[in-house]
This record gives structure tokens, sequence and C-alpha cells, in this order.
């Protein structure tokens, strides 16, 4: 059968059938088959689970949310997808944000802070109400800080985490970038190959698969190349310091309220 691979990706019986082709072997339930169908579909499932494992960061994977602050409430735990479908998601679906977004106020983007600074910070009569300038993520929250004053519509942008629905769902293709297909194929001959006793054939498909998948996760995770390298999207400290009054001030920019420390 042809195999179609036209930016698309397979289907975990597709795959399995490529790779019949390629080793020249019977895959299947019948004992007199080569290989069974299980133990190739382990394969496939273990050689996805690496590629995924290498990076959080692969552009397939991006996605944006969407909440509604509730007055009062520093933890959000559900939001809606918006990109790439629209969809009901949990904080346990996303494998990182990178981004919260206040779209009520000008789309000022929170500072991300630690949560025992943050707890620290906000703490008994300090813990008031105001318009959110900070976010920590905690016990699989998003919290806000200082908490909403009023309802403001926020933004996440982040990185999904990979799905096995193809495993069980024939018509569902396997959720990895087209670029890792073909390494993923070495990765599962290699496999077979292993699995039959044939270590040449085994470690040529295994030095293909690791060779491809470093350039790819290189070209899919690397900078714009129009834009500097940035290390951290951290917290941010001023350094320096001036004459006043008291002179040993740092301020943590985080609009409309910025911390000052005074020591």
């Amino acid at each position: 059968m042809a195999i179609p691979f036209q930016n698309e990706n397979l289907t975990l019986a597709q795959m399995r059938d490529f790779v019949a082709q390629l080793s020249d072997l019977d895959i299947g339930q019948d004992p007199n088959d080569d290989i069974t169908t299980d133990l190739v579909n382990g394969f496939i499932k273990e050689g996805f689970q690496k590629i995924v494992a290498l990076s959080n960061r692969y552009p397939y994977y991006q996605s944006t949310y969407g909440f509604s602050t509730v007055i009062d409430i520093h933890g959000y735990s559900t939001f809606g997808q918006t990109l790439p479908t629209v969809v009901s998601k949990s904080i346990t679906d996303i494998a990182q944000i990178i981004a919260v977004i206040n779209n009520t106020n000008a789309g000022n983007s929170l500072i991300y802070i630690d949560q025992f600074k943050a707890e620290s910070i906000w703490v008994g009569s300090n813990d008031v109400s105001g318009i959110p300038a900070y976010f920590s993520i905690w016990a699989n929250q998003v919290n806000l800080w200082p908490k909403p004053d009023q309802v403001y519509s926020m933004t996440i942008r982040g990185y999904r985490r990979p799905n096995l629905n193809w495993l069980s769902d024939v018509n569902v293709s396997i959720d990895i970038s087209p670029d890792f297909q073909l390494p993923l194929v070495n990765y599962v001959m290699s496999r077979v190959f292993q699995f039959q006793e044939d270590p040449e054939m085994a470690n040529i498909y295994m030095r293909n698969y690791e060779s491809e998948v470093a350039i790819i996760q290189a070209n899919l995770t690397a900078p714009n190349s129009n834009q500097p390298l940035i290390m951290s999207g951290g917290l941010q400290l001023a350094n320096g310091y001036w004459w006043s009054d008291t002179p040993y001030l740092q301020v943590m920019p985080g609009s409309p309220y910025p911390i000052g420390i005074v020591y």
C-alpha cells in the first residue's frame, strides 16, 4: 500500500504497515507472523515518548488558552484552549507556560514570580486585591498576584502535552511533529531488527534515528534569527542603585504594582 507522507502524520496502522514494508517482515497476531502487532505498537510508543521527552518546546505543541478571573481568587486550573482548536483544558494538559497576558489592561504581560516569594509578600493584611501583575505556578494552579479586584480576561501561551489517543483510535494520527515521522520509523526499525537478533541493521537504523533527531530538534527549538538569545524570562531584578534618602532600594518591575524592597 502507498504511505501518505504529504505533510501529514501517519496513523498507528499506517506506520506499522510502512515498517512491515521496509523490514520485509510479517506483522500480525498469527503465530506464523515474524513479529506481533502489540510488540511493534510498543516500539512505536517507545520511540514517540523518547522524541517528545527531548524538549518541551516543539512548535508543533504551541497552544493558546484563555480564562476569566474571579474576584479575590488567586488560583486557576481550568482554561479554554483557543488555538489550535477550541476546547476546555486542565492545567495538567499544559506542559509549559511561557506567558500570562492581562487582555483587560492593554495586554500587559504578567511577570513570573516564585510561589514562596509571592506568599511572603501578599500575606495577612497585605493580601489585598488589585490588578494582577505577577503569576506563579504551584500545585497544578496558575496563581495571580495580587488577587483580582474585578473580572479580567487572561490569555495563557504555552506548550501542550502530547497525547496518546492514537494508540486506541485508528483514525487519529500520531501526535508528533511531521518532521519527526521518519526518525520515528528509523527508531522502530532499529528495535524490530534488534528483536530479530540482527545487530548490524539495528545499529544502522539507530544511528540514523539519533543523527536525524539531533538535527531536527536543534532546528525546531532554535531561537528566531532576528532576535537576541534570551536565557530566561523569569523574575527580573533591578541591580542599579542611585543616590537618595534610601540608597539601598531595589525595584522589581510589575506594572501597575512594582515591588520595592528597602534595606
